[in-house]
């Protein structure tokens, strides 16, 4: 039987991978020496690449700019090697990369890892082992939270979009912070409306399941109140659209 959140109620799921069978950072390098130029999926990287460049945004538009250069602070929820997160730590002032894979921390944290020294401006990147579905600790609110590539490899994906819901910003009062002040979650996810994806299972033995861009629109909306739907380069476009892969910028958590 089809998850409720598939419109197909003959889809298939497959069961969930132990994600520790192998390290994400294992299978960057293997990507490496294939093709000798790309480290990460050109998918991929584009999405961290169009996260990256809204920083710079971010830094224009605080009000206090150009006085002061206030940069994000990022969580990167299921970083693997930290190859994203190294990306983004280009324009944020402090990216924390977690995943729950031992493996690949060590493998970030020895390749990525960046501390600010006191004396001269450099931005901050750490890593660290979380499992998100069971973690029990309060964490620090952030601006921006991306989430690439991991919603579709969960069962239980209400549990990591409660944990998402945490690390968004709450004003004195403890609501969740309106726009053009509010956290922002970026995740991505395959698109079934993709003439490449199968229609009826996941082909990915990785991939739990695999929405339309319709199907998981609804299911995000039900999440936060803002949801905006763009393409894997970050342009906006309606549910019918058969981009390969699908991003979505999410504000403002449904209590």
């Amino acid at each position: 039987m089809a998850d409720q959140s598939i419109l197909n109620e003959n889809y298939q799921e497959n069961p969930e991978v132990d994600y520790m069978q192998g390290a994400q950072y294992e299978r960057n390098i293997s990507l490496f020496r294939q093709h000798n130029t790309r480290v990460l999926w050109h998918t991929t990287e584009a999405i961290y690449k169009y996260i990256r460049d809204l920083c710079i945004d971010y830094v224009k538009n605080h009000p206090q700019y150009p006085k002061f250069i206030w940069k994000p602070k990022i969580c990167d929820v299921g970083c693997g090697g930290g190859f994203g997160s190294n990306i983004l730590s280009q324009e944020a002032d402090f990216v924390w990369g977690i995943d729950k894979d031992e493996a690949s921390i060590k493998w970030a944290k020895i390749v990525f890892e960046r501390q600010k020294n006191n004396i001269y401006y450099s931005s901050q990147l750490s890593f660290e082992v979380i499992d998100i579905l069971n973690e029990p600790r309060e964490i620090m609110a952030f601006d921006i939270i991306a989430c690439v590539e991991v919603i579709e490899h969960l069962q239980d994906y209400e549990k990591l979009l409660a944990f998402l819901k945490r690390l968004c910003k709450k004003d004195k009062e403890g609501r969740f912070v309106e726009p053009p002040n509010a956290s922002m979650v970026f995740i991505s996810s395959p698109n079934r409306n993709n003439p490449k994806i199968q229609k009826d299972k996941p082909k990915n033995p990785l991939h739990v399941r695999e929405w339309t861009a319709e199907e998981l629109y609804i299911l995000l909306s039900k999440h936060f109140k803002y949801v905006v739907l763009m393409d894997w380069q970050g342009t906006p476009c309606d549910l019918n659209t058969t981009s390969e892969v699908i991003l979505f910028k999410c504000e403002t958590p449904v209590v």
